[in-house]
Protein backbone atom coordinates (compact mmCIF):
# COMPACT_ATOMS: atom_id res chain seq x y z
CA UNK A 1 0.00 0.00 0.00
CA UNK A 2 1.29 3.50 -0.59
CA UNK A 3 1.45 6.13 1.52
CA UNK A 4 2.01 9.51 1.93
CA UNK A 5 3.40 11.03 4.89
CA UNK A 6 4.89 14.96 5.66
CA UNK A 7 8.49 15.63 6.70
CA UNK A 8 9.66 16.52 9.77
CA UNK A 9 12.45 18.80 10.31
CA UNK A 10 14.59 16.03 10.59
CA UNK A 11 13.70 14.54 7.59
CA UNK A 12 12.95 17.83 5.33
CA UNK A 13 17.13 18.41 6.16
CA UNK A 14 17.87 14.89 5.18
CA UNK A 15 15.32 15.19 2.23
CA UNK A 16 17.64 18.29 0.83
CA UNK A 17 20.83 16.70 1.34
CA UNK A 18 19.39 14.14 -0.78
CA UNK A 19 17.75 16.28 -3.58
CA UNK A 20 20.20 19.39 -3.55
CA UNK A 21 23.24 17.96 -5.45
CA UNK A 22 21.37 16.05 -8.48
CA UNK A 23 19.31 20.00 -8.77
CA UNK A 24 22.15 21.47 -8.64
CA UNK A 25 24.06 18.73 -11.28
CA UNK A 26 21.09 19.25 -13.59
CA UNK A 27 20.87 22.90 -13.26
CA UNK A 28 24.35 23.07 -14.22
CA UNK A 29 24.28 20.33 -16.78
CA UNK A 30 21.18 21.69 -18.58
CA UNK A 31 22.13 25.68 -18.18
CA UNK A 32 25.55 25.14 -18.99
CA UNK A 33 26.71 26.66 -15.84
CA UNK A 34 30.20 25.63 -13.58
CA UNK A 35 29.24 23.73 -10.61
CA UNK A 36 29.79 26.74 -8.21
CA UNK A 37 27.41 29.13 -9.40
CA UNK A 38 24.71 26.00 -9.95
CA UNK A 39 25.65 25.92 -6.11
CA UNK A 40 24.68 29.64 -5.43
CA UNK A 41 22.00 30.03 -7.51
CA UNK A 42 20.13 26.21 -6.64
CA UNK A 43 20.67 27.80 -2.69
CA UNK A 44 19.39 30.70 -3.18
CA UNK A 45 16.05 29.36 -4.69
CA UNK A 46 15.65 26.91 -1.98
CA UNK A 47 15.59 29.46 0.45
CA UNK A 48 12.90 31.89 -1.52
CA UNK A 49 10.99 28.90 -1.80
CA UNK A 50 11.36 27.66 1.58
CA UNK A 51 12.77 30.32 3.91
CA UNK A 52 10.55 28.55 6.60
CA UNK A 53 11.84 24.64 5.16
CA UNK A 54 8.99 22.51 6.00
CA UNK A 55 6.35 24.78 7.55
CA UNK A 56 6.59 27.32 5.04
CA UNK A 57 2.85 27.88 4.63
CA UNK A 58 1.87 26.12 1.00
CA UNK A 59 4.57 23.82 0.55
CA UNK A 60 4.04 20.47 0.84
CA UNK A 61 6.65 18.21 1.41
CA UNK A 62 6.14 14.18 1.72
CA UNK A 63 8.04 10.72 2.02
CA UNK A 64 6.22 8.28 -0.41
CA UNK A 65 5.93 5.32 1.37
CA UNK A 66 5.17 1.95 0.30
CA UNK A 67 4.66 -0.63 2.75
CA UNK A 68 6.02 1.63 5.76
CA UNK A 69 9.61 1.53 3.67
CA UNK A 70 10.40 4.82 1.95
CA UNK A 71 10.30 4.67 -1.81
CA UNK A 72 10.76 7.83 -2.80
CA UNK A 73 10.30 11.66 -2.58
CA UNK A 74 7.17 14.55 -3.36
CA UNK A 75 7.46 18.47 -2.87
CA UNK A 76 4.68 20.42 -4.42
CA UNK A 77 3.11 24.16 -3.66
CA UNK A 78 -0.47 25.34 -3.46
CA UNK A 79 -1.45 29.44 -3.78
CA UNK A 80 -4.80 29.43 -2.72
CA UNK A 81 -4.86 32.66 -3.91
CA UNK A 82 -4.03 32.26 -7.75
CA UNK A 83 -6.08 28.94 -7.55
CA UNK A 84 -2.88 27.02 -8.95
CA UNK A 85 -0.47 23.87 -7.49
CA UNK A 86 3.06 23.56 -9.08
CA UNK A 87 4.77 20.37 -8.57
CA UNK A 88 8.70 21.18 -7.52
CA UNK A 89 9.85 17.36 -7.20
CA UNK A 90 8.58 13.45 -7.42
CA UNK A 91 10.99 10.97 -6.96
CA UNK A 92 10.86 7.37 -6.67
CA UNK A 93 13.91 5.48 -5.38
CA UNK A 94 15.23 3.19 -7.85
CA UNK A 95 14.70 -0.04 -5.51
CA UNK A 96 10.68 1.00 -6.16
CA UNK A 97 10.62 1.70 -9.89
CA UNK A 98 8.27 0.61 -11.75
CA UNK A 99 5.37 -0.30 -9.88
CA UNK A 100 2.68 2.40 -10.28
CA UNK A 101 4.28 4.96 -7.71
CA UNK A 102 5.22 7.80 -9.49
CA UNK A 103 1.81 7.58 -10.64
CA UNK A 104 -0.10 7.13 -7.89
CA UNK A 105 2.10 10.36 -6.35
CA UNK A 106 0.66 12.32 -8.70
CA UNK A 107 -2.73 11.41 -8.31
CA UNK A 108 -2.23 12.63 -4.83
CA UNK A 109 -0.64 15.59 -6.04
CA UNK A 110 -3.37 16.31 -8.04
CA UNK A 111 -6.12 15.61 -5.65
CA UNK A 112 -4.51 17.32 -2.43
CA UNK A 113 -4.05 20.56 -4.49
CA UNK A 114 -8.04 20.22 -5.90
CA UNK A 115 -8.86 19.80 -2.47
CA UNK A 116 -7.24 22.94 -1.57
CA UNK A 117 -8.86 24.73 -4.19
CA UNK A 118 -6.20 24.82 -7.41
CA UNK A 119 -8.04 24.97 -10.83
CA UNK A 120 -4.63 23.25 -12.61
CA UNK A 121 -1.35 21.81 -11.52
CA UNK A 122 1.51 23.02 -13.18
CA UNK A 123 5.20 21.15 -13.29
CA UNK A 124 8.50 21.43 -14.79
CA UNK A 125 10.17 18.75 -16.68
CA UNK A 126 14.13 18.82 -18.26
CA UNK A 127 13.70 17.47 -21.79
CA UNK A 128 16.30 14.76 -21.56
CA UNK A 129 13.75 12.98 -18.51
CA UNK A 130 11.84 11.03 -21.38
CA UNK A 131 10.43 8.44 -18.62
CA UNK A 132 8.85 11.37 -16.73
CA UNK A 133 7.40 13.37 -20.01
CA UNK A 134 5.80 10.10 -21.33
CA UNK A 135 4.53 9.78 -17.64
CA UNK A 136 2.91 13.03 -17.33
CA UNK A 137 1.45 13.41 -20.80
CA UNK A 138 -0.18 9.69 -20.32
CA UNK A 139 -1.70 11.25 -17.37
CA UNK A 140 -2.93 14.46 -19.41
CA UNK A 141 -0.28 17.07 -18.93
CA UNK A 142 -0.12 19.84 -21.54
CA UNK A 143 2.80 21.03 -22.82
CA UNK A 144 2.69 24.74 -21.57
CA UNK A 145 5.94 26.25 -22.96
CA UNK A 146 9.14 25.34 -24.51
CA UNK A 147 12.45 26.58 -22.96
CA UNK A 148 15.59 25.91 -25.61
CA UNK A 149 19.24 26.32 -25.54
CA UNK A 150 22.01 25.48 -27.84
CA UNK A 151 26.03 25.35 -26.67
CA UNK A 152 27.99 28.31 -28.75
Amino acid sequence: MITFERMDNKQFKEYLKFMLPDYIRDTAEHYKLDQELATEKAQKQMEQLLPDEEQTEGQHLFHIKEDHELAGYLWFYVSKEEKKAFLYHIYVLNAFRKRGIAQTALRFFENESKDEGADYVGLHVFGSNENAIELYKKLGYKQASISMNKVL
